[in-house]
């Protein structure tokens, strides 16, 4: 999403792990999006080790926001850093909005609907404000 590619409509899930290399603040970063199925959970400790940012992205559903929040609870103890949360999928009927998936979450929280291409500066935003704020 940050490196400008093509973003589609369709609910397409990470399938193990995909890295991307992207540029914040005229910092190299690798973002590491990890598959949320539980059969790649095996993984996420060694990788949440040293991260700099953690972003934990959940759509904005109260059966979503219980399982996000159990995996917090799960794997908490190897995030070394900051820990913020993406309430996604805000542009869909129902969705609870930010500030209420926060209250639940109890991490800063932002909204976001992934799809939309006039948002990709916004993540983009979030992202090199949490990563340079204290």
């Amino acid at each position: 999403m940050l490196q400008g590619r093509n973003v589609s409509k369709e609910a397409n899930p990470t399938v193990g792990l995909e890295i991307e290399d992207s540029n914040l603040n005229g910092k190299k970063i690798n973002i590491w999006d990890f598959g949320g199925q539980a059969r790649f959970r095996f993984m996420w400790q060694d990788f949440l080790r040293g991260a700099g940012l953690t972003v934990l992205v959940c759509d904005s559903t109260e059966d979503n926001i219980k399982k996000t929040k159990d995996i917090f609870k799960k794997f908490s103890r190897y995030m070394d850093t900051k820990i913020i949360a993406i309430a996604n999928k805000q542009d869909l009927p129902g969705a609870l909005k930010a500030k209420k998936v926060q209250k639940k979450l109890g991490i800063p929280t932002y909204g976001m609907s992934a799809i939309r291409l006039d948002l990709r500066d916004r993540i983009r935003e979030i992202l090199e404000y949490e990563i340079e704020k204290d």
